[in-house]
């Protein structure tokens, strides 16, 4: 059985993966689902900030690499930078570095950032909500959500002015052939339309890469379709 990295969305932190913890070790799978630097638990600390180094740090023994939107980037970076870390790639709903976002995409964002200077970050985070989930979302995701979100603000806007953020060069938007282990790309049929082009990108440029698309999903279907999800997990990873 597989160790099992789950890194969780920049608008959630590790609670978004609490429905597939308990299957995959049920199934076997040894599981860590660490809060990154600026979520959940773990503060932003001042000095340059390496996602990737604080992930590889992390892992004992190479491990199947499992991410949602900023989480799956950050996979993705691991994957081409750190090779033998990564077994099995998971990327889900995924960003992608240097992507030119739509009109529609750029003002749900301007939407946040207009709440977040009038310094209402509930309002900000119903916003994030509102622009990732599908229209249908369970309302106690909804509320999981803008509660996550409100803490990575709290955790973040502090220290904006403090942590400089650093990534491998050149990103990995740039070396897609690189990637050499199997690679799932999932993405939820309600997200929005650039991570569902990326999705397209992803699986046409990772080699043997292939996609999967949840019905009925927004940005996390880990918690608007959580059993669709983790029944696609545990088949890659068998």
């Amino acid at each position: 059985m597989s160790d099992v990295l789950l890194l969780h969305a920049g608008i959630a932190d590790r609670r978004m993966w609490a429905p597939q913890v308990a299957v995959l070790e049920a199934a076997g799978h040894s599981t860590l689902a660490p809060d990154l630097p600026g979520f959940g638990s773990v503060p932003a600390e001042p000095g340059r900030l390496s996602f990737v180094d604080y992930i590889a740090e992390r892992l004992g023994a190479p491990a199947a690499v499992v991410g949602c939107s900023f989480g799956a980037s950050t996979g993705l970076e691991l994957s081409v930078n750190r090779p033998e870390l990564v077994e099995r790639l998971v990327l889900i709903a995924p960003a992608l570095a240097g992507w030119e976002w739509s009109e529609g995409a750029k003002a749900g964002f301007a939407e946040e950032e207009g709440a977040l200077e009038r310094g209402d970050l509930a309002a900000a985070a119903a916003a994030q909500a509102r622009m990732w989930l599908a229209d249908d979302a369970d309302e106690a995701v909804v509320e999981l959500v803008q509660e996550m979100t409100v803490r990575s603000y709290e955790l973040q806007l502090p220290m904006e002015d403090k942590v400089e953020v650093v990534w491998p060069e050149p990103r990995a938007a740039t070396r897609l052939e690189d990637v050499r282990c199997p690679t799932l790309v999932v993405v939820g049929d309600q997200d929005v339309p650039d991570t569902l082009e990326i999705a397209d990108l992803l699986a046409a440029s990772i080699p043997g890469a292939r996609k999967a698309v949840i019905e009925g999903s927004g940005h996390l279907p880990s918690l608007e379709r959580p059993d669709e999800l983790t029944r696609l997990l545990l088949d890659f990873l068998r």
